[in-house]
C-alpha cells in the first residue's frame, strides 16, 4: 500500500480531519483501517488531506484554505476513483461541504462517513451545518453511518436516498489480551467511567447515582481528560472520596488495561454516537451501562450484554445495584459482550464492510 506513490488506474482520495498522526476517533479510525490492510498485504494507492489539521482556535481557516487548495489541485492533476470524505457536525460539515462541492466539479463520485449525532433538538433547530451536511450527503454516492439509529435523520430530515444509506459499525483492535471473560467476582463490583470529565458525559449523574449506593460492594475508576472540581462537594457530602479512584487523563494502553479489569464501564452520556468506550468494554468482556441515545443500543442490547438506562441518578443507582445483586447475570452479561464485539465491532468486519464499497470504484 502507498500514499501518493506509483501511478495507478484508480487512486482514492481521503479527506479526514487532521490525518495519519491525529489524536481524534476518526483519525484513530483510519489509522485501524489502514494498519489492517498493511496487514493483509492488501494494496491501495490512495492520497490524504487533512481537512482542518491540528490548530487551536481560529488557526484552523488558513490550514483549511490551503487543504482545500490541494484537494483541488489533487484531483486536477491526477485521475481518481473515489473520494472518501470523514464527517462530523457544527465545522466540520461546513468545511466538507466545500471539499463535496469541489469533488462534484471534477466529476469524481464521493462517499460521506459521518462520525457525528443528530439530535432531535439539533432537528428543531435546523442549523447551518445540518443543512450543510444534507447538501453534502445529498450529492453523495453513498452515506456511511455509524448505526441503523442515524439511517432516519439522514433518510426523513436531510432527504437522502434509503438505498444510498449504508451502516457500517466502528471496529476496534482486539485489546482483550489476558482478560478473563467472565471475571472472577469477589462481590465488589467494579466500575469504568472512560470518557470526558463533565456534565456532556453524565458525571453528575454518575456521582449522583453512587451517592445513593449504600453498601460497600462497588468501587468505580475515573479515567478522562477534564476537572472533577466541580463534583468535589458532592463527592464529600456522601462520603464516597475512598471508592473513586480518579486517574485523570491516560494512554490507550493505560485505559485498555483498566478495561480488562473492570466489571463495567458505564457511560451515562447526554450526546453520544457510537462511544468506543462502549466498544472496547465490549471487547474486554466488561458489562456495560449506558443512555439509551444515539447508537448506543446496538452496542448496549437490554438485559443481554448490559443495561441501557435513563437520564435519572436513581434508575442508574438501581442498574448498578442490580449487577451488585446478581453475579450469575453480569457474568454473562460480560460473555455476550466479547460475543458483540466478535461479531460486529472487529477491525476486520469494518474493513470488509469499507472495502466492499471500494470495490465498486476499483480503487483496490
Amino acid at each position: 500500500m502507498t500514499e501518493a506513490a506509483s501511478a495507478s488506474p484508480k487512486r482514492l482520495l481521503i479527506v479526514s480531519p487532521v490525518g495519519l498522526f491525529g489524536q481524534g476517533g476518526i483519525d484513530r479510525l483510519l489509522f485501524y483501517f489502514l494498519d489492517d490492510l498493511r496487514e493483509r498485504g492488501q494494496d491501495m494507492t490512495f492520497d490524504l488531506v487533512g481537512a482542518r489539521g491540528d490548530a487551536k482556535g481560529w488557526r484552523w481557516v488558513p490550514h483549511f484554505c490551503l487543504a482545500l487548495a490541494r484537494f483541488a489541485w489533487l484531483l486536477m492533476t491526477r485521475s481518481y476513483g473515489l473520494v472518501h470524505i470523514h464527517v462530523s457536525t457544527d465545522g466540520s460539515a461546513l468545511r466538507k461541504q466545500a471539499f463535496g462541492a469541489v469533488a462534484r466539479l471534477f466529476g469524481v463520485p464521493y462517499i460521506i462517513h459521518f462520525h457525528g449525532m443528530i439530535s432531535n433538538e439539533t432537528i428543531e433547530r435546523n442549523p447551518p451545518w445540518l443543512r450543510a451536511l444534507g447538501r453534502l450527503a445529498r450529492g453523495a454516492d453513498s452515506v456511511i453511518v455509524l448505526g441503523e439509529a442515524f439511517r432516519r435523520p439522514f433518510r426523513d430530515v436531510l432527504r437522502v436516498d434509503n438505498h444510498c444509506i449504508e451502516v457500517i459499525y466502528n471496529g476496534v483492535p482486539d485489546i482483550r489480551s489476558d482478560a478473563v471473560i467472565p471475571r472472577p467476582y469477589d462481590g465488589v463490583l467494579s466500575l469504568l467511567f472512560c470518557g470526558e470529565i463533565g456534565n456532556r458525559k453524565g458525571m453528575d449523574l454518575l456521582i449522583g447515582a453512587l451517592s445513593l449506593l449504600k453498601s460497600d460492594g462497588w468501587e468505580c475508576t475515573i479515567a478522562g481528560n477534564g476537572s472533577m472540581q466541580p463534583y468535589e462537594a458532592a463527592i464529600a457530602a456522601a462520603g464516597m472520596s475512598d471508592r473513586l479512584d480518579i486517574r485523570g487523563w491516560l494512554t490507550l494502553p493505560e485505559v485498555h488495561q483498566l478495561m480488562q479489569q473492570a466489571d463495567v464501564v458505564i457511560l451515562p452520556s447526554r450526546a453520544e454516537a457510537l462511544p468506543l468506550s462502549l466498544i472496547e468494554g465490549a471487547c474486554a468482556g466488561t458489562a456495560l451501562i449506558a443512555t439509551n441515545i444515539g447508537a448506543v443500543a446496538e452496542v448496549v442490547q437490554e438485559g443481554v450484554n448490559g443495561l441501557l438506562i435513563p437520564h435519572d441518578p436513581a434508575t442508574i443507582a438501581q442498574a448498578i445495584k442490580q449487577l451488585m445483586q446478581e453475579p450469575m447475570n453480569l457474568a454473562g452479561m460480560q460473555e455476550q459482550s466479547r460475543v458483540l464485539y466478535e461479531k460486529r465491532f472487529t477491525v476486520p468486519v469494518f474493513v470488509n464492510a469499507i472495502l466492499a464499497i471500494y470495490r465498486r470504484y476499483g480503487v483496490v
